[in-house]
């Protein structure tokens, strides 16, 4: 079956200041073209978005002339909240260790419940990478926030961990990027499409190699619509022309 709406809901931009790389419109567009994704969600490298807000705002400059890149805000380690043009936000490894190890440090932190608020008020989805317990414990803090765990939760731990940890928990989602095509099945079958987003995370995958995951799944095509597009339009109220 063709989609006529395939929304890529994880992907980078711009450029990484630890990888050495750019990634650029030309190629996100080239990679688009390739496979029929017709929206993208932006998202800066974090160690670029680190050291100054300047690339979230560059990012937004960018969604503003392609109308089909959807903005979303680097979390800064000031607690910086979402600004209301961005659709949504990522929050990675907060003054940890990146891909590595989290500061627990960081749920102490006085300013946290401000931020939360914030974010509650907002009421906008949040990528939200962090190991396992990291996240339980934020999730405690947060319950209303919705947040979506990227890589299934690969890259903070077993993603069956994770699957356990919050299969009862509506507020919290995960996206495909990287994860195994069987590892996707069984989140599917467990916790229902309507709470899994497919994702590239290009540089790291590709439009072409994260989307045939999906298409390959043995699931209803009505499934596939809502992982491949309906779950980030509602989540994250957008507006697809």
């Amino acid at each position: 079956m063709q989609f006529e709406t395939i929304v890529d809901s994880h992907s980078h931009w711009g450029p990484s200041i630890t990888l050495h790389t750019n990634v650029s419109t030309r190629e996100i567009m080239r990679q688009q073209e390739e496979t029929g994704v017709t929206h993208v969600v932006l998202i800066p490298f974090p160690s670029t978005a680190i050291m100054s807000n300047e690339i979230n705002i560059e990012l937004l400059n960018e969604t503003r002339k392609i109308k089909h890149f959807v903005p979303y805000h680097y979390i800064g380690e000031d607690f910086s909240p979402i600004p209301d043009e961005y659709r949504g936000g990522k929050w990675h490894w907060m003054r940890g260790i990146q891909d590595s190890s989290s500061n627990y440090r960081v749920l102490d932190d006085p300013d946290l419940p401000r931020l939360i608020e914030q974010l509650r008020q907002a009421d906008k989805p949040i990528v939200f990478e962090e190991e396992l317990d990291f996240t339980e414990r934020f999730v405690a803090m947060a319950p209303e926030l919705k947040l979506i765990i990227p890589h299934l939760g690969l890259l903070g731990g077993d993603p069956m961990d994770f699957l356990a940890s919050f299969k009862n928990k509506p507020n919290i989602y995960f996206d495909t990027a990287l994860a195994d095509r069987s590892s996707i099945l069984r989140f599917v079958k467990t916790i229902g499409p309507e709470r899994v987003f497919f994702g590239s995370d290009i540089p790291f995958g590709s439009m072409r190699g994260e989307l045939q995951k999906v298409m390959d799944l043995d699931i209803p095509d009505a499934d596939k619509e809502l992982i491949l597009s309906g779950n980030i339009i509602r989540l994250a109220r957008l507006a697809i022309e």
